[in-house]
């Protein structure tokens, strides 16, 4: 989309009939700057042709009101020749709010050249904007920060103290013996969904989909109680949407960071967090009956949530740990159902 911004009626509509002609048909024009702000508010255009009068040198602050308001428009002003030219280049260069100027008159083609050059670049632009979203959206907060170069080293492990969540949903595999395959997946994404939406809630991340469940850190002050209620929201988003899955809390000192082949390039890596908490949670999650939570008590001791009232389990053996694991449970779903509710 192109937009025109010309205060003389004529030789606006002399330009925009010379754009017709060329192919340019989706174009608007604005003659008051007053104007400016309402269009830019309801529409984006790739292009933005500034009609420059010399007698009206306060104009150019519409060029301003363009960067601001359409940071990503190719903004060209076309000038008559002598001093307003050279005045023009002094503010374009000062204000860097302009990027070409063409002189005046536009008897060839070279104005129509230099739109259509900057319109493909803006296209191309923004094609690979929308790719990167779309690939943005497939990595976890931590591996953005990785691949924007937050951190020292791509190759190194970060280490930090969090919490780590686990779901899992039970009978899975029944579930989908149950329904068509794209209702399954339907409802999976549905439930998974609901799930990331609880975690940014308490201010927890996402760190990847496990197939029919999810694992989410938390860090930061705070981070207990937040993981704690968040696990308690899930256990009653299970309940309340029919789909069982029970959640596995624990914290600890956790390694994040890309696993994979680093030592070719072009190689797949992906982002994880792993080490001992990680596994604990993962078994904990296991252990967890429909709508429950299972923690380590230790959290419990530092987040002091006593509603819904916690289950102590006592020492639980959990494979792959030496030492047994002291637990409470959380089940939303019975506390309700005592209170009446």
């Amino acid at each position: 989309m192109l937009l025109l911004i010309d205060s003389d009626d004529y030789t606006a509509s002399v330009l925009l009939a010379e754009l017709a002609k060329r192919g340019f048909d989706n174009t608007a024009a604005v003659s008051r700057a007053l104007d400016l702000p309402k269009f830019l508010g309801a529409s984006k255009p790739d292009a933005v042709i500034f009609n420059y009068q010399s007698d009206k040198p306060d104009s150019l602050n519409v060029c301003t009101t363009i960067r601001l308001l359409a940071p990503q428009a190719a903004v060209i002003a076309i000038v008559s020749p002598g001093p307003a030219l050279k005045a023009l280049r002094v503010w374009s260069e000062q204000t860097q709010c302009i990027d070409a100027i063409i002189e005046k008159p536009l008897s060839d083609e070279r104005f129509f050249m230099t739109l259509n050059d900057m319109l493909k670049v803006k296209v191309l632009l923004r094609d690979l904007q929308n790719k990167t979203q779309r690939l943005s959206n497939l990595l976890p907060e931590g591996a953005l920060a990785v691949v924007d170069g937050a951190a020292n080293n791509a190759n190194e492990a970060e280490f930090f103290e969090g919490v780590v969540l686990f779901t899992d949903i039970r009978e899975s595999s029944q579930l989908i013996r149950k329904m068509p395959p794209r209702d399954f997946f339907q409802l999976l994404n549905d439930v998974l969904s609901a799930q990331a939406g609880q975690i940014a809630q308490h201010q927890g991340a996402v760190v990847k989909y496990t197939g029919d469940g999810l694992m989410a850190v938390f860090r930061g002050m705070g981070r207990s109680y937040l993981a704690l209620r968040c696990a308690l929201a899930l256990a009653s988003l299970s309940d309340s949407r029919k789909v069982p899955f029970g959640v596995g809390v624990a914290e600890g000192l956790l390694l994040a960071g890309l696993i994979g082949d680093f030592n070719q390039a072009g190689k797949r890596r992906q982002y994880d967090v792993i080490g001992a908490t990680a596994n604990l949670s993962a078994r904990l999650c296991s252990m967890a009956g429909a709508g429950e939570v299972i923690a380590t008590r230790s959290i419990n001791m530092v987040a002091k949530v006593s509603s819904p009232e916690p289950r102590a389990i006592g020492s639980v053996s959990v494979k792959g740990f030496d030492a047994e694991i002291d637990c409470v449970a959380f089940n939303p779903s019975n506390n309700r159902q005592e209170q009446g509710v």
